[in-house]
């Protein structure tokens, strides 16, 4: 069951950000909310999954993705009319690699999903951290680093599919 919920969580908060991508406004605003709220709870209901196989780093995953959730939130603040700098809403993907690391790295360890999923986000994380630090810089734009962020947007839709379909590996959640 919980790999499910945290699969369609997954989804949820993907989706929300492509559709913020594409909006401005009022419904760029919502959909961050969605992306936000969907975020906010992945990490959570993941923690007494991944804790017996690292509980540092399972409470390390929940504060990176607190963190990236808390950056996201200043990028809705133009809707209620306050003016915060960009550069809060762009600092989040830096969590967001932070948490993508530790939780593959424990995926990696307890082998609740296949090898190469996590490798695969192991891999995509470098190039996604490299735009995001490009980006903060003003090196790119957000839509030229576009390319380096799709890698590990599709791993992270693989790995939610997977939780839909297969759920944990049955021998590993034994001893979660």
């Amino acid at each position: 069951m919980t790999a499910r919920v945290v699969g369609c969580l997954f989804i949820t908060a993907t989706a929300a950000g492509v559709v913020s991508a594409a909006t401005q406004g009022a419904t760029r605003g919502v959909m961050v909310f969605v992306m936000a709220v969907a975020i906010a709870f992945i990490a959570p209901v993941l923690y007494p999954v991944l804790r017996p196989h690292g509980e540092g780093a399972a409470m390390g995953y929940v504060v990176a993705r607190t963190l990236e959730v808390v950056f996201l939130m200043s990028a809705v603040a133009p809707i209620a009319h306050v003016h915060i700098d960009e550069v809060w809403g762009h600092a989040s993907a830096i969590y967001f690699c932070v948490g993508v690391a530790l939780l593959n790295v424990l995926l990696l360890r307890s082998a609740l999903v296949p090898r190469w999923i996590s490798v695969w986000a192991l891999v995509a994380v470098v190039p996604y951290l490299a735009g995001a630090v490009l980006v903060l810089l003003g090196v790119l734009s957000s839509q030229q680093a576009g390319a380096l962020f799709v890698p590990l947007a599709l791993n992270e839709m693989v790995l939610a599919v997977w939780l839909l379909v297969k759920g944990f590996s049955p021998a590993s959640s034994a001893r979660a």
